[in-house]
């Protein structure tokens, strides 16, 4: 079964006719379930060992983003990726078939990129320690130097994935008008009972925000893409706590809608961790990487800005920028 014809069925309920015919192509006797103890509870994945193939399944409630109390319970598992492997010893056979974009597993990166380019899929690029191209339909993302992620040029490919972006979150209505950075950044070291706190959050409950003050963390990711942060411990005349941070997050991170508002130092969530610290301005104080994701942090006069980034797709999950002080601990 060709690579295509398996691709084709992305989108598709694992009990779909077509997800079965794939299963019985192959051999296939089980089928997806969710591992409740998985590290994402939402996900399966149907390993073929002797064809160094990795199918997953997404649970639909999550992946068409239902309302959250629904999450898991659907028992309906949606088909989103395809991974194929060059070998690992011991747990996966190198996959003999025909790798899609006339790719091999001896090409080099600067080849797999001429190769990609040809094709006109160039500027689809985003590019860190893995290639990821955004395409129409799914994502192709590229991983090199069998066994040592951290040696990019080393010639040779190590995993090829295949996979559809979920769903994007509906806005929510009314539109909300969102500040700008600098109107949330001016209202550190004041309250959330401040006049101005209120005006520059006016579309988002203010007054239920300075309600909520006293939590420490205003969640309102699921409805609006961002946290608010508050040091419950430094505290105003009138006893309120001070207003100390805010966490903008991209959508579906998670369970959350986008921060639809500008971000700080023209970062774009679909921007690669490649060029992070050329829009700070500065070579990142923290900088750690792991194989799936990685954050960066920045100590700048009045201001922490801290940076969580996807290693697979390369791009930023969420931008936090917290008043100097708040989180010293960081620091060491």
């Amino acid at each position: 079964m060709h690579t295509e014809e398996i691709t084709c069925n992305f989108g598709k309920p694992s009990s779909d006719p077509a997800i079965e015919a794939m299963f019985d192509s192959f051999g296939i006797k089980s089928r997806p379930e969710l591992q409740r103890l998985a590290k994402s509870p939402y996900e399966a994945i149907v390993r073929i060992k002797s064809k160094g193939m990795l199918f997953s399944f997404s649970e639909r409630n999550y992946w068409e983003n239902l309302p959250i109390t629904s999450h898991g319970k659907s028992r309906i598992l949606i088909f989103t990726n395809l991974a194929l492997s060059a070998g690992i010893s011991g747990l996966l056979s190198r996959y003999e078939g025909n790798i899609p974009f006339n790719l091999l597993w001896e090409d080099s990166r600067t080849e797999a990129r001429k190769k990609m380019a040809s094709l006109g899929f160039e500027s689809s690029l985003h590019a860190y320690k893995r290639d990821a191209w955004w395409l129409e339909n799914y994502r192709v993302r590229l991983t090199y130097q069998p066994g040592d992620i951290n040696r990019p040029d080393k010639p040779g490919l190590f995993d090829v994935s295949l996979g559809i972006p979920m769903p994007i979150s509906p806005p929510s209505l009314p539109l909300r008008s969102y500040p700008t950075s600098e109107e949330v950044f001016s209202l550190f070291g004041k309250s959330a009972t401040n006049p101005l706190f209120h005006r520059v959050f006016d579309d988002f409950e203010p007054k239920q925000l300075e309600i909520d003050a006293e939590q420490e963390i205003v969640d309102r990711k699921r409805e609006y893409g961002f946290a608010l942060y508050f040091d419950t411990k430094l505290r105003l005349a009138d006893g309120s706590p001070t207003f100390v941070g805010i966490n903008m997050c991209r959508d579906r991170m998670g369970d959350s809608t986008p921060w639809r508002g500008e971000l700080p130092f023209a970062l774009h969530f679909d921007d690669s961790p490649a060029v992070l610290e050329y829009k700070i301005g500065k070579k990142a104080d923290h900088w750690d990487d792991f194989m799936m994701w990685g954050v960066a942090r920045w100590f700048i006069p009045g201001l922490l800005v801290w940076i969580n980034f996807d290693n697979f797709d390369n791009c930023i999950e969420s931008i936090r920028v917290l008043r100097e002080g708040y989180r010293n601990d960081l620091r060491t």
